[in-house]
């Protein structure tokens, strides 16, 4: 995946929504509270939609806030369609 410079920034609710789809007001009050980067939310949401099981291994990932945010939109979302988005 391409990264950009704006990746770092802290990413704003209509950006969240953006990347995960549509998910209910309080969850990205969750998100917003933890203060991801774009690159948080997209990491999250690329190992939610991971098949293989080492893609999966949150303990190998560099970042814990994309680890919150993860278990938050697993927890919330815990089935995701073949598109990636909620299901």
């Amino acid at each position: 995946m391409h990264t950009t410079k704006s990746d770092s920034r802290l990413a704003s609710a209509s950006e969240i929504r953006e990347i995960v789809g549509p998910v209910d007001d309080e969850v990205i009050a969750r998100i917003m509270d933890i203060g991801p980067t774009i690159e948080d939310v997209r990491r999250a949401c690329d190992w939610l939609r991971a098949d293989e099981p080492p893609l999966r291994n949150l303990e190998s990932s560099s970042g814990r806030k994309a680890e919150e945010v993860f278990e938050i939109l697993d927890d919330e979302s815990p089935d995701f369609d073949a598109s990636g988005r909620p299901g």
